[in-house]
């Protein structure tokens, strides 16, 4: 934390003394010099703290003078949050008290008592803040006379570990020594030898083997470039093991030498000649292991791109299993997908020979100590040693959820950010952003796994459990019952029950925590009274579904607050207080359904990004005050009453990128102006009318929409044709995923085709709905006229469309459901298929759900769509008598669709 912290507050330092003397005020006296000391050792220290988080898990004592060094920085952390928290209320109130202040003798008087208490007040809060301050600089003094003994290298002075050195591979391997490698080795070879006799594509083929570090990559390469059918195939092998730093001449020169060229070239222009010229007319294998580089430009044309799943069989372990029973299948899966682990995890427990002992070395649980987990995970280590340190920080704060916990992208980012490991690197730029490239980076390196995208973007993933006990052995700060840290800075409640024991371990030293988290998967936590009293320090707070009837005022003196997640409970109202909480960037209240009002001073939440309050509907006044809070990404639940001036709260909160809005009735969208609204991307908008049946245009259809949506849900919209400006040429570019709910007006769907960058499309609820015509995919009647014309006539005149005759071009599932009335599906006839026009040619998944009266599938549509990988037919009583026998025609012009699921289930 120190080599991320360090920085942070050498920069901070500055800025709020700066703020000090623009706000007028001066809470701090006299403290000039020892600031400008802390900075000074603080420079001091960071030119070594490279060297020393090097050594660390090597020399224990350098981790003590680390450990202490981080204990410093997050007091002065804390510091800094009070100091610059004193300046914005001392300001405040300067400002309201002047706005108050009346010419009058009268006033004046009555002004300065309050005034002169004020004064009063603050100087003990001077002398604190000060008194901190240097005793801070006392303890960093004796932190840099420490570092004297260790003869730490200074930044730059030599390169990176040597601790933990790649191994320089060989294509040389002992077949004999590797196991379940056979079916994924068969799976590369037949893209090896189809890819590099295919004759439709010039130049490199290219292929990847992509994983975690010890995933087994290198073993699958050694396979490969050894096996019989490579090397009667190839010409040339070539084996480069490139590790790092990527020297590309030195890359250049092994090439050359290993065809059994010279190389005496200086530059790497005539080593790519003399490359060209070896390599030219020839079938070659080159094999670049060990690439470790995120600059694609260094790999030229030799990248590759598999992910590969391994299992690795042990047979003692296998033997044993049998004897020791479940309890070592657990152990087995915790290693599975890791082969280098399980190879190291096997020498560590070799030479136990019975049950019991093998059972007590699963209960010493080795991946959790120091002693072992060098050994262990090595090449989790040299994965993890290539993250800066904002993405060291950023991965083991992973440790702090359960295993196996499905981890929401978008929540993470936010504990990040509450965290300080996610900061913008230039003016303007949006943090979340930032923790999105984060979030990649350990996607990439495969920290993460069972990566689920919505639309562009990683929705939720997992860790895999190997992964998890390595960040959770790095972290060391008290993550649950297992903590191996006396003093620790984040807590996890893990287990039911246990609550009462944490809250009364003399270990835990709840003023210290940043984190505290009580996981509603756990069932209900019970809160002791003195918890905000006690969390001094806390950055994050998550008391989800924990049965808190009432939010007590005591949580206005958690003022280092970032994160408050405070979602499925009972409570009706919050306190004023809470907005006292200056820092607060995201407040969780969803699911608190008998919260009935906000604290009306919420725009003193300056900071706040994120107001989460989904299924809060008493929730149904907002003050006006969350108008200025201009820094506003998110708002899940939004109510525009009819006849109301509700929709003006959203005039200026142009950071908006998620906005859940829900209409009752028509309302006026000009005073939300969401045509400015430029940063959103997701919008769900709910309609609530009265009458069943509308058939004047809403006002949903004059809205100025926001430009750059790439997600909208339309629920219960009342029109009988969707709006015109859907399909006008910046959604048809934006939008990704579109889904329309109960829209029980209309009949047809007839210009949805031209959302050219649509992926998914949800259709629920349209009992007006009878037919499904060729319309829906842009056949009319004037394509058999002129096909040219009509490809013309295709186009938009208004919005630019080109003429290309392609419907949804990039669509990847599409949904039916509950379409209470749908009987046909128009087919394509002979005529519509001499038409030059392609649909949804990437079409993967099809699902028809609970449409009863659907008679038969469109066949000859579905036989254009190659693509199709999955067709899901559930409750739709037709549907499964024609199909479900799985024999006839009917069966056979849908048997070519890979998976074909039909069900009476929801």
């Amino acid at each position: 934390m120190a080599e991320l912290l360090v920085p942070k507050i050498i920069g901070e330092l500055g800025d709020v003394a700066m703020k000090q003397l623009g706000a007028k005020v001066n809470l701090v006296m006299g403290v000039e010099e020892e600031v400008a000391n802390i900075s000074s050792k603080l420079a001091t220290i960071e030119k070594v703290l490279h060297d020393a988080e090097r050594r660390r898990l090597k020399d224990r004592s350098v981790g003590i003078w680390l450990e202490k060094l981080e204990d410093i920085t997050y007091e002065m952390d804390d510091v800094l949050d009070e100091w610059n928290f004193k300046i914005h209320r001392a300001k405040n109130e300067g400002t309201s008290q002047n706005a108050r202040m009346q010419p009058t003798l009268r006033n004046k008087v009555r002004s300065f008592i309050p005034s002169l208490c004020s004064c009063l007040k603050q100087v003990p809060v001077r002398s604190d803040i000060a008194q901190k301050i240097k005793k801070i600089n006392g303890q960093l003094e004796l932190t840099l006379k420490e570092a004297d003994q260790f003869k730490f290298i200074t930044s730059g002075g030599i390169p990176d570990s040597h601790d933990f050195q790649r191994i320089m591979t060989t294509s040389i391997i002992d077949e004999s020594e590797v196991y379940g490698r056979a079916a994924d080795m068969e799976k590369v070879l037949d893209q090896i030898l189809s890819k590099s006799s295919s004759q439709d594509r010039d130049g490199v083929q290219i292929i990847s083997v992509v994983g975690a570090g010890g995933s087994g990559k290198t073993t699958l390469a050694q396979l490969l470039f050894n096996n019989d059918k490579v090397q009667n195939h190839f010409e040339l092998r070539n084996w480069i093991c490139i590790s790092d730093p990527f020297d590309q001449k030195r890359v250049a020169k092994a090439i050359l030498e290993n065809a059994g060229k010279s190389s005496h070239e200086a530059e790497l222009d005539p080593l790519i000649r003399r490359i060209k010229e070896t390599f030219s007319g020839k079938r070659f294998l080159l094999v670049l292991d060990d690439v470790w580089t995120e600059d694609d430009s260094m790999c030229g044309n030799l990248t590759l791109s598999t992910l590969l799943r391994m299992e690795v069989a042990c047979q003692k372990i296998r033997g044993l299993m049998q004897e020791g029973g479940k309890n070592w299948a657990e152990n087995c899966r915790k290693v599975q997908g890791l082969a280098t682990c399980s190879k190291d995890y096997g020498k560590l427990v070799t030479v136990q020979d019975t049950v019991q002992q093998w059972q007590n070395v699963l209960n010493s649980e080795v991946w959790q100590l120091e002693e072992a987990a060098v050994d262990l995970f090595p090449h989790s280590y040299l994965s993890y040693n290539e993250l800066s340190p904002e993405l060291i920080h950023c991965f083991s704060y992973c440790s702090v959820f359960p295993k196996d916990h499905e981890i929401e992208v978008e929540e993470l980012i936010r504990l990040w950010m509450a965290q300080g490991y996610v900061r913008p690197r230039r003016r303007g730029e949006r943090v979340e952003l930032v923790g999105r490239e984060y979030l990649n980076n350990l996607a990439m390196r495969s920290f993460f796994q069972n990566l689920g995208k919505y639309g562009r973007e990683y929705g939720e993933c997992t860790m895999h459990d190997i992964v998890h006990d390595f960040a959770q052995f790095l972290t060391k700060n008290g993550i649950g019952r297992n903590s191996s840290s006396e003093r620790p800075r984040h807590l996890t409640i893990m287990e039911e029950g246990t609550e009462e024991e944490m809250f009364s371990s003399p270990v835990v030293d709840f003023g210290r925590l940043w984190s505290f988290f009580a996981f509603r998967r756990i069932g209900t936590v019970v809160v002791p009274q003195n918890l905000f009293f006690s969390l001094k320090c806390v950055r994050t707070l998550v008391l989800s579904g924990c049965g808190l009837a009432e939010i007590p005022t005591e949580i206005g003196r958690l003022i280092h607050l970032r994160h408050l997640y405070l979602s499925s409970n009972p409570f009706i109202t919050l306190p004023e207080a809470i907005c006292d909480l200056y820092y607060l960037e995201t407040l969780n209240i969803s699911f608190c359904q008998k919260l009935s009002c906000l604290p009306e001073r919420i725009d003193d939440l300056v900071h706040l990004r994120h107001l989460e309050n989904v299924a809060t509907d008493e929730l149904r006044q907002i003050p006006q005050g969350l108008g200025k809070l201009t820094s506003l990404c998110s708002l899940t639940h939004f109510i525009a009453r009819c006849n109301s001036d509700d929709l003006a709260i959203l005039k200026d909160l142009n950071q908006l990128k998620i906005l859940n809005l829900e209409i009752e009735g028509e309302v006026d969208f000009g005073s939300a102006e969401l045509g400015k609204k430029v940063n959103m991307r997701n919008m769900y908008l709910l309609s609530r009318f009265e009458a069943h049946f509308i058939e004047t245009p809403s006002c949903i259809e004059t809205m100025e929409p926001p430009p750059n949506l790439e997600k909208l849900e339309l629920d219960g919209y009342p029109g009988a044709q969707l709006p015109s400006w859907l399909v006008t040429k910046s959604h048809a570019d934006n939008l990704t995923r579109l889904f329309i709910v109960r829209a029980r007006n209309i009949s047809s769907l007839p210009a949805l085709w031209k959302l050219t960058s649509l992926e998914v499309l949800v259709l629920v609820e349209a009992e007006r709905l009878e037919c499904l015509g060729k319309e829906f995919f842009g056949v009319t009647k004037a394509l058999h006229e002129n096909s040219r014309d009509a490809l013309d006539t295709l186009s938009d005149s208004k919005s630019s469309f080109s003429a290309e005759a392609v419907a949804f071009p990039n669509l990847r599932t599409l949904h039916f459901r509950r379409f209470q009335n749908w009987t046909n599906w128009e087919d394509l006839s002979e005529d519509d298929e001499e038409v030059a026009i392609s649909i949804m040619p990437c079409l993967e998944e099809l699902e028809i759900n609970q449409c009863t009266k659907f008679e038969t599938l469109p066949h000859c549509i579905l036989g254009k769509i190659s693509s199709l990988k999955i067709l899901d037919i559930r409750r739709c009583d037709k549907l499964r008598d024609r199909y479900s026998d799985k024999t006839g025609d009917d069966w056979i012009k849908i048997s070519h669709i890979p998976r074909v699921h039909i069900s009476d289930k929801y």
